[in-house]
C-alpha cells in the first residue's frame, strides 16, 4: 500500500524524528511533557518553604505537618498554528541545493518540501515557546495577543531583589554579593542555585567588575574559572564559573520579532510598510539565579481539528489542498503552555 506523506500520523512521525532543535531555556528548566486530553490543561501555582520535622514525645506519636498553600488553576493555552503554502511555482523551480540536472520530478521536490517546511514551523513554534518561559523566568507572566485573543496568564512570581549598587559602576558595584542574596533565598524553597542568566551586556558588566578583577587575581584562592564560550545553543555565551555563590555564568542574547503590535512608525501588522520592532529575550539588567534541576514542565493542551480528530500531542500537522488557485497548504498546531513546579525556586535580581 502506497504510504500518503500528508497523512497526519506519517507527519508526526516524521516531526518525532527529526532532531530537536537546541533552545536554552526549554531544554534546561521545561524538560518535561504532559499532554491532557482536552484544550484546558490544570495546573497548581505553587510556592513551597523547607520545614524540618518538629521532635515529638513517644506518647504522643506525631504530629501534623501543615501542607503548604497552592491555587489550582485551569487554563485553555493559546492555539499556535502557523502555516506554510506549496504553489505550482515552487515545484517547478529547482531546491537550495539541488543539483541543476538530477531527474527530479514535482512530486519528488513535493515531499522534499513537506519536510522542510514541517521542520521550519516547528522551529517556529518552539521558538514561541521559548519566549513563553523567558515571559514566565522573568517576569512572571505570559501576554497572550493574536489573532481574537488577549490575555495575560500571571503565574504570581514576586522573587526579586534589587543589586545593592547597578552593575554597571564597575567600581562600587558587588555583583557577587547581589548573588549570594539570589541563590540564599532561591535556597529557601529547597533548590540549590548553580545557574545565573542575563543578556550578554550585563554579563559583561558583572566581568568588568574591579572587586571580581581583584578575587581572580589573588594567588592561591579559587575564585572561579572566566572561559567566555561561544557558539552554543542560539545567542547563548559561556562566560565561566564564581566559586563563591557557586554559579555558572551565561549571558543569552537572542532576540524576537514583535508581529502583534504595530511598529515604531505606528504602521500596524499587516499594513502596507510594517517593520516588526525587534526586542530581546531577556530585558536588560535583568539576572535570573536558579536550578538547572528546577522541576520546569511543558504543558500541551489537546488539538482537534474537525477533518483529522483530536491528538494529545506537543505537535499536530494537517495538509489540506485549494483547487483555485492550485495550492497545498501545511500547518502545525500546538497548545503550549510552560508551568513552573514552584515559584519561589528562583529569584531575579534587578541590575539596573
Amino acid at each position: 500500500m502506497a504510504i500518503n506523506i500528508y497523512d497526519p500520523q506519517f507527519m508526526i512521525e516524521m516531526l518525532d524524528l527529526s532532531v530537536p532543535m537546541k533552545i536554552f531555556f526549554k531544554n534546561r528548566f521545561f524538560k518535561q511533557i504532559r499532554t491532557f486530553p482536552t484544550k484546558a490543561v490544570t495546573f497548581d501555582v505553587v510556592k513551597h518553604g523547607v520545614s524540618m520535622a518538629p521532635f515529638v514525645s513517644p506518647r504522643i506519636g506525631s504530629t501534623v505537618m501543615e501542607r503548604e498553600g497552592y491555587k489550582t488553576v485551569q487554563y485553555t493555552p493559546p492555539l499556535v498554528a502557523p502555516r506554510r503554502v506549496l504553489t505550482t511555482d515552487d515545484l517547478d523551480i529547482r531546491l537550495p541545493g539541488e543539483a541543476i540536472f538530477n531527474g527530479y520530478k514535482p512530486m519528488d521536490r513535493a515531499a522534499e518540501l513537506l519536510a522542510q517546511d514541517l521542520l521550519y514551523l516547528d522551529k517556529a513554534i518552539t521558538l514561541r515557546e521559548e519566549w513563553m518561559i523567558a515571559q514566565v523566568l522573568f517576569n512572571g507572566k505570559i501576554p497572550v495577543k493574536g489573532e481574537g485573543v488577549d490575555d495575560v496568564i500571571d503565574f504570581e512570581f514576586d522573587n526579586t531583589i534589587n543589586a545593592g549598587v547597578p552593575w554597571s559602576d564597575n567600581k562600587n558595584s558587588n555583583p557577587i554579593d547581589d548573588l549570594f542574596k539570589a541563590a540564599e533565598k532561591a535556597a529557601e524553597s529547597g533548590n540549590s542555585a548553580d545557574i545565573a542568566v542575563s543578556d550578554i551586556a550585563t554579563m559583561r558588566d558583572l566581568m568588568k567588575n574591579e572587586g571580581i578583577k581583584k578575587l581572580m587575581d589573588l594567588r592561591n584562592y579559587n575564585a572561579g574559572v572566566i572561559s567566555p564560550q561561544l557558539n552554543l545553543e542560539n545567542g547563548v555565551m559561556y562566560f565561566g564559573f564564581l566559586a563563591e555563590p557557586g554559579l555558572q555564568l551565561y549571558g543569552y542574547n537572542s532576540k524576537y520579532a514583535d508581529n502583534e503590535n504595530p511598529d515604531v512608525n505606528g504602521v500596524r501588522p499587516g499594513d502596507k510598510g510594517f517593520k516588526p520592532t525587534v526586542y530581546p529575550l531577556i530585558p536588560h539588567g535583568k539576572v535570573f539565579v536558579g536550578s538547572t534541576q528546577m522541576a520546569g514542565r511543558m504543558l500541551y493542551g489537546c488539538v482537534t481539528d474537525l477533518q483529522i480528530g483530536s491528538f494529545m500531542k506537543p505537535r499536530v500537522p494537517k495538509q489540506w489542498d485549494n483547487q483555485e488557485p492550485s495550492e497545498k497548504y501545511v500547518k502545525i498546531s500546538s497548545r503550549p503552555l510552560p508551568c513552573p513546579a514552584d515559584m519561589a525556586s528562583w529569584v531575579i535580581i534587578n541590575a539596573e
